[in-house]
């Protein structure tokens, strides 16, 4: 019995949407309170997509190695993007 082998390009595809898709969760957070719950079931709401979130981006970042995604992590990395918004306000 052959193992059926996944084409690299096609793993390495399915390895950056997962990343994605867990940044898209960070990004969506914010909307909780818009929905029409109670505090108590927005927190939990945030909670578990915090955990999912990091759980989707770890899974991806191992299908697509740790060295790539450790340069996304930084790329993305919320205060280097809140530094750089407050020194290009200061250009100004």
């Amino acid at each position: 019995m052959k193992c059926v082998e996944i084409n690299k390009k096609v793993y390495k595809i399915m390895a950056i949407c997962l990343i994605v898709m867990s940044f898209v969760l960070y990004i969506i957070m914010p909307f909780n309170i818009c929905l029409p719950f109670s505090v108590c079931t927005i927190t939990g709401i945030t909670g578990a997509m915090i955990i999912v979130s990091e759980i989707i981006f770890w899974v991806g970042s191992l299908m697509i190695g740790r060295d790539v995604a450790l340069k996304i992590r930084k790329k993305f990395n919320i205060k280097r993007i809140v530094n750089y918004m407050i020194e290009r306000k200061k250009e100004k």
